[in-house]
C-alpha cells in the first residue's frame, strides 16, 4: 500500500497524517464547536477544506493537540531541502501550511531544546583579539 502524498509549501504530506490531523480535530471540543459555527460571522476565518480538515485562513488548523504539533515540529526540522533550518526559517516554511496560536514560541522551544542546532548554529561573537604577552618578573 502506497500512501497518498500532497505537497503543501516546502513540506509533503502523507494522506495518513492528514487523517491522523482529521481524527484529533473530530476528538477536540473547541474545534467541533468552531465547525458548528462555520458560515457565521464567529467562524468566518474557518473553513471545512474537500479533505474534512478544518482550516484557518486557508491552513491546516492544529489547535491544542501538543502530540500532532510535535510531530509537525520534527519533520519541519528534518525537512529535504533544509536540514536543521534555525528558528526563522522553519516558523516561514510550517506556517505556510499550518496554523496554531502560538506556533512561533513553540518552534523556538522545540529547536531550543534540540541539542544538534545548538550544536550547527554559528556563533556571532567578535574574535578576542591579538593575544598580548604577559610581563613576567625575575
Amino acid at each position: 500500500m502506497n500512501p497518498k502524498f500532497i505537497r503543501c509549501s516546502a513540506l509533503t504530506i502523507s494522506s495518513d497524517f492528514l487523517n491522523l490531523i482529521k481524527e484529533r480535530q473530530a476528538a477536540n471540543d473547541s474545534l467541533q464547536k468552531v465547525k458548528e459555527q462555520l458560515g457565521s460571522d464567529k467562524a468566518n476565518e474557518f473553513a471545512l477544506g474537500d479533505d474534512g480538515v478544518l482550516r484557518f485562513r486557508g491552513l491546516i488548523c492544529v489547535f491544542g493537540d501538543a502530540e500532532v504539533r510535535r510531530l509537525i515540529l520534527k519533520e519541519g526540522q528534518k525537512s529535504r531541502l533544509s536540514l536543521y533550518p534555525g528558528m526563522t526559517k522553519m516558523y516561514q516554511d510550517l506556517k505556510k501550511t499550518f496554523w496554531w496560536q502560538g506556533m512561533k514560541k513553540d518552534v523556538a522551544q522545540f529547536l531550543s531544546a534540540c541539542l544538534t542546532c545548538q550544536k550547527a548554529k554559528v556563533e556571532h561573537q567578535r574574535p578576542g583579539g591579538t593575544l598580548q604577552p604577559l610581563d613576567i618578573s625575575m
